[in-house]
């Protein structure tokens, strides 16, 4: 082999090893926590050196930082003075240019191979497949990052002092996962399905839920007298496919005596259905779902009466009410009430004015500029953004862009069912 074959075979060498370096790099930092928990489970001696080395990050950066700037270094310095060299008399047309031009031409291909083998697809290979490289290099690394340790010290401590000056706290660990950056996480991962991005964005939100959100109306709710006897209870429950009911006072209206379960009346009977409830569970209205689903769990209930601030009843919701809003609707037999929404040929929805106002990022409708206020449902947006109770279909108002939420049916002063209808935006007039 030529000496020209020699210097360029060992230039490609140090690509190869600048290479490897980067890939190392790339794949310890991308790393997650959960990765480095398994490993530790694991056991094994590879799995755990590979831990003490993730979790050092001083110590595998500066020996890769060592690695990358010698091989970089001598794969520069071989090209500049072997493998240009020979190539000046070739350019004898630029005359004593002639060398520097070799020099350039040289430098400007080893930077290509450098950056296309040596760093960017490397890196981009480790960054896919982060934990496969890592188990490979652990070894090695950790046996380099020992050799060196007197300059991995001297690196270590200067880049402290650096990130000292510069407002930073070297002992910091980074900085948690916002749960936005979550949320978009879970919706752009392409191995979850929608079933399971459902079920995680649904349990992200847990906290941010109120219990006044996801509520039974008080209207809604079946109340039970404690005159009824345990055959007119069990003719009641039966008829509205319900399992349970509180059992509402008859002389204070705000004073619930208990729950009836379907259980304690199914057989019948002429004595008072109020011997047979259970005590209820009350929850405030402002309780977020993750807390009450705590709370159920703990009181081992099915059903909670909503309070509020005042005292008085806010209506009822079930565990698996809570329950639905992690994993989404949950269909059975009993169910009467389920939405089950069609958009219409014009693009608009009908849906009932108990819809809930965080679902409507479901339907595709942004609502983070709708009007300030205390409400939960679509009803309740458009009293507010009204201003009045209407007595009439027909009014509407804008909702966000590109949507205008319009009254449908009314009674009693209630709204009962609304339209949301997609509209044209103007176009934007830049003169």
């Amino acid at each position: 082999m030529s000496g020209y074959a020699t210097d360029v075979l060992l230039v490609l060498v140090l690509v190869l090893v600048n290479a490897a370096f980067a890939g190392s790099e790339m794949a310890l930092v991308s790393l997650r926590e959960s990765q480095l928990k398994q490993l530790e489970r694991e056991g094994g001696s590879g799995g755990l050196r590979l831990v003490r080395l993730a979790r050092n990050p001083t110590r595998f950066l500066a020996t890769i930082q060592i690695g990358i700037t010698l091989a970089g270094f001598l794969a520069s310095a071989t090209a500049a003075v072997s493998l240009a060299e020979p190539l000046v008399p070739s350019f004898s047309v630029f005359g004593s240019a002639a060398e520097p031009v070799a020099i350039t031409l040289v430098t400007l291909v080893l930077s290509f191979l450098t950056l296309v083998f040596g760093e960017l697809a490397p890196k981009r290979i480790a960054m896919q497949r982060p934990l496969g490289w890592a188990r490979v290099v652990a070894a090695p690394l950790d046996v380099l990052a020992s050799l060196a340790r007197p300059a991995v010290a001297v690196l270590g401590f200067a880049t402290d002092g650096v990130v000292r000056l510069l407002g930073g706290r070297p002992g910091d660990e980074p900085e948690d996962i916002s749960p936005d950056e979550l949320r978009e996480m879970v919706r752009t991962h392409r191995v979850l399905n929608p079933e399971q991005r459902e079920i995680i964005t649904g349990a992200l939100e847990l906290h941010d839920r109120r219990l006044r959100e996801v509520l039974v109306p008080r209207a809604a709710v079946l109340w039970l007298d404690p005159g009824m006897t345990r055959s007119e209870a069990r003719d009641a429950l039966a008829e509205s496919g319900h399992s349970r009911a509180p059992l509402l006072s008859r002389d204070n209206a705000e004073r619930v005596e208990g729950v009836v379960h379907w259980a304690a009346v199914a057989a019948g009977g002429d004595d008072p259905v109020a011997a047979v409830a259970t005590p209820g569970l009350f929850l405030p209205d402002m309780l977020p779902v993750d807390a009450a689903i705590r709370a159920f769990k703990q009181a081992r209930a099915q059903l909670a009466i909503v309070i509020d601030e005042h005292g008085q009843v806010d209506g009822v919701v079930t565990l698996e009410d809570l329950l639905e809003e992690i994993v989404g609707e949950i269909y059975d037999e009993t169910d009467s009430d389920v939405i089950d929404l069609e958009r219409s040929a014009d693009g608009s929805y009908v849906v009932p004015g108990s819809f809930p106002v965080h679902d409507l990022v479901d339907l595709g409708i942004e609502v983070d500029d709708l009007p300030q206020g205390g409400y939960t449902t679509v009803a309740g947006l458009l009293l507010v953004g009204l201003g009045h109770i209407p007595d009439a279909p027909g009014e509407s108002l804008p909702l966000t862009r590109g949507w205008r939420i319009e009254v449908r049916a009314v009674s009693a002063h209630a709204i009962t069912e609304v339209c949301l209808v997609p509209v044209a935006e103007e176009p934007v007039d830049e003169a």
